[in-house]
């Protein structure tokens, strides 16, 4: 039975070592020609990254537009054909109100590709509009989507508009598996009156036939803006108002299906909100550095791991063996709650430093608590280190209980500097719960079967 305990002792110090390299060092494989790690990056904010400026002016440029000798809108110049200089915003669209929505507009669309942390801002006479954003690998693609109109249309040969923004319900993004792989496509649900639409459409424009055998079809475009999004028509009936596009081939290379899910992902945001009643341009796009450099953290770390070392010093001689196991026990929840915070992609921000300090002080203070409660009462055996647990643990969910419902809240402030702080201590609490259920009592516990 010793043997057994003192395995399981040394399984869950290897399992908190394995734990460790993985969380302070990483997982490295080989992709091509270089080694990358997979495990993600922390999600920092603005204040500790740097910021991306973009500056939106409403556009003052022109379209040439060619007219015929009646007024009508042609594609090429003739003899009797005018050609005029258009302004792309029309002099009536530049008003307050326009720029209020497409303020608006703006922030929606960032808050529907989940960007963690931005600031936006706009001026009231022009329209100009300022967002900063974080600085991170999506952010050109991110600033490239705010600045689409947004104008969705399906319009057939003729030019005649069948389909627009105002019949969409819904676009989100949908996956298939197939032999080749996974497929990713949009998928676009229609209101009641675009259904009706779309279902007329799919039994209007098709494949047909003649007597002689000559086949002919009749093609719709559905496009963004100027941008075509497919041209096809249609071989069935679609009476349930569900458009799919499938975005690229079907694919096992995560690579490209993350590429694809992104795609996908901002047609919906674009379609999921209104189109901008103007068109805007960037005029200024520069990263800006955050006033909090690396060599500011360097002294503070040095003073943080060194208490963190005395700490743990403090236990192993107080405490001895349980001491011992407890330090290394503390040692793993730091690596794991490390962990949690990058895979739940919480933005870290100097608050979120602080609450993370915060939560691995209070996980200290439950170990000392636990293990002088186990010292003074004498506990030798299994069952007496348990309830011994037990009673410290039951003690301690009274002062970490209320603390965690409060962090919650200020996860629901929207301001950006409260959620980091409240999510930080939210997972520093549940994961040392969770952790010392697992991992600390099967220690504390095996190691009392030794005595």
């Amino acid at each position: 039975m010793k043997v057994e305990k003192g395995l399981k002792i040394v399984f869950i110090i290897l399992l908190i070592v394995l734990i460790s390299l993985v969380s302070f060092g990483g997982i490295f494989i080989q992709k091509m020609k270089f080694v990358e790690n997979i495990v993600p990056d922390y999600a920092l904010g603005m204040d500790l990254l740097g910021a991306r400026i973009i500056a939106l002016n409403v556009s003052e440029a022109t379209n040439t537009v060619i007219y015929d000798k009646d007024g009508n809108e042609v594609t090429e110049e003739g003899e009797e054909t005018t050609k005029k200089e258009e302004p792309v915003n029309p002099e009536d669209s530049l008003t307050k109100e326009n720029y209020q929505k497409s303020k608006e507009i703006f922030e929606k669309r960032l808050k529907e590709m989940h960007v963690p942390d931005y600031t936006i801002r706009f001026e009231e006479e022009t329209g100009k509009v300022y967002i900063e954003l974080p600085e991170n690998s999506n952010t050109d693609q991110i600033a490239q989507y705010t600045t689409i109109k947004g104008v969705f249309q399906a319009v057939d040969e003729d030019k005649n508009v069948l389909l627009e923004n105002k019949h969409i319900k819904k676009a989100q993004v949908g996956y298939s598996n197939t032999a080749t792989g996974t497929n990713v496509y949009l998928s676009i649900q229609f209101n009641k009156e675009g259904t009706q639409i779309l279902k007329d459409i799919s039994n209007t424009y098709i494949k047909t036939t003649d007597e002689e055998g000559k086949e002919t079809t009749k093609n719709i475009t559905l496009k963004i803006d100027d941008t075509t999004l497919l041209d096809t028509y249609f071989s069935t009936e679609i009476p349930n108002g569900v458009l799919q596009l499938s975005m690229g081939q079907a694919s096992s290379n995560s690579e490209d299906i993350n590429q694809y899910i992104t795609e996908a992902s901002n047609i919906a945001v674009l379609l999921n909100t209104n189109p901008l009643p103007l068109t805007y341009t960037i005029a200024e796009n520069r990263y800006v550095m955050s006033d909090i450099t690396l060599d500011m953290f360097y002294i503070p770390a040095i003073v943080v791991l060194a208490v963190l070392a005395v700490g743990i010093l403090f236990l192993i001689i107080r405490y001895q063996k349980n001491g011992f196991l407890t330090a290394i026990s503390l040692i793993g929840y730091i690596a794991v709650y490390l962990l949690v915070i990058r895979y739940t992609n919480v933005v870290i921000t100097l608050e979120g430093i602080a609450g993370i300090l915060i939560a691995v002080i209070l996980n200290y203070i439950f170990s000392v608590y636990l293990l002088h409660l186990l010292k003074n009462k004498e506990m030798k055996t299994k069952e007496e280190e348990s309830n011994g647990f037990k009673v410290a643990f039951l003690k301690t969910l009274f002062i970490l209980v209320p603390v965690a419902i409060t962090s919650v809240i200020l996860c629901f402030t929207g301001w950006l500097p409260m959620i980091s702080f409240g999510m930080t201590i939210f997972w520093g609490i549940l994961m040392a719960i969770l952790y010392h259920l697992i991992i600390t009592r099967s220690l504390i516990v095996s190691a009392a079967s030794e005595k």
